[in-house]
């Protein structure tokens, strides 16, 4: 009941409010997690408050970025953050969860199958590599992977025209470093929300959109694309 009571407050203060079934579900999820991560390294983050915290409720600030009944595709899932409590959140997105660790990505299916949470699906791969999932995709979403040019480059092959990339951020920074990647990948930067977490750790969700097709050429290998960013 403690542990409810918290996070149900920690969500309120990003003004996320959901049934307790829900809560319910998101805690069980937090125990797997943890207690995987005894066996197999998941996550840094063991004290059960800064997990609540840094990764649930961190995940969920994206929530409302995500149009109703959206295809979304979270690249370098890990344990399944956020890709799993937006797909708990939110009944009515279907989610794929992206890593390239296979062993990571058969923890989040299992858990899925565990708890009943029927929208989300894994693929084991590299972003860049999944060309039959390439203009598939409503919103793609990724935390804590990698720079922004890099990350457009990853995700805008994914995106319908239209679609959205929502990138968890620590602040605006890196936007002054994208108008090359956003030029070149037919995108733009339509949207920045500004808030922080209940410990008071700064965060900015990042949206952009895909205006256009991406050029054949794109994505690069990952080799390439890290050493030579656009």
């Amino acid at each position: 009941m403690q542990n409810t009571e918290a996070l149900k407050n920690y969500l309120s203060q990003i003004g996320c409010e959901l049934a307790d079934e829900k809560i319910a579900c998101l805690l069980s999820f937090c125990d797997r997690v943890l207690e995987a991560n005894k066996s197999f390294n998941l996550t840094a983050i063991t004290d059960y408050t800064d997990f609540l915290i840094k990764h649930v409720t961190d995940s969920l600030l994206g929530a409302s970025e995500i149009p109703q009944n959206a295809l979304v595709c979270d690249i370098g899932s890990g344990a399944g953050f956020p890709a799993m409590p937006l797909a708990i959140a939110r009944d009515d997105i279907t989610v794929t969860a992206l890593d390239s660790t296979a062993k990571k990505m058969t923890f989040v299916a299992e858990s899925a199958r565990s708890l009943g949470i029927k929208n989300i699906k894994t693929v084991a791969g590299r972003a860049e590599d999944q060309k039959k999932l390439f203009c598939s995709f409503d919103v793609v979403t990724a935390r804590a992977v990698s720079s922004l040019p890099i990350l457009l480059e990853l995700a805008m092959p994914l995106l319908k025209v239209g679609g959205l990339a929502v990138f968890y951020k620590t602040d605006e920074s890196e936007l002054a470093g994208v108008s090359n990647a956003l030029k070149t990948l037919k995108a733009e930067h339509i949207g920045t929300k500004l808030t922080a977490l209940p410990n008071g750790d700064k965060r900015a969700i990042l949206t952009f959109k895909k205006l256009a097709p991406t050029p054949p050429q794109y994505p690069r290998q990952y080799g390439t694309i890290k050493k030579k960013p656009l």
